[in-house]
C-alpha cells in the first residue's frame, strides 16, 4: 500500500467533502487523512491517464506526433487480413 509517509499537504475542501470524509473516517475508525490518501492512492492513476490521453490529443491537434494507420496495426498485432467481428463497426459514423 503506502510507503513511509512523507511531508503534509494542506488541502481546502468544500464543506460537503470534509463532512463525508469525516463520516467515513469516523464510520471505518480510521484518520481523515489516511481516509483522503486512500482516495488518492485508488483514483490518482485514472486522473494521470486522463492527462496523458488530453496531452496526446493535444500533440495530434498540433501535428507534433504521428497517427499510426489502422492497417499498421493489424499487422503488429498479428492480424491481417481478418476480418473484425459481426457488428464490431457498426458504431463507427
Amino acid at each position: 500500500m503506502t510507503a513511509t509517509l512523507g511531508r503534509p499537504i494542506s488541502v481546502r475542501l468544500p464543506d460537503d467533502l470534509r463532512d463525508r470524509v469525516a463520516a467515513l473516517a469516523k464510520a471505518t475508525r480510521r484518520s481523515q487523512g489516511d481516509v483522503v490518501r486512500e482516495v488518492l492512492e485508488r483514483d490518482l492513476p485514472a486522473l494521470e491517464w486522463e492527462q496523458r490521453i488530453a496531452d496526446r490529443a493535444r500533440d495530434h491537434r498540433a501535428g507534433t506526433d504521428a497517427a499510426v494507420p489502422a492497417a499498421e496495426v493489424d499487422r503488429l498485432l498479428g492480424l491481417e487480413g481478418e476480418a473484425p467481428a459481426d457488428g464490431a463497426l457498426d458504431s463507427i459514423s
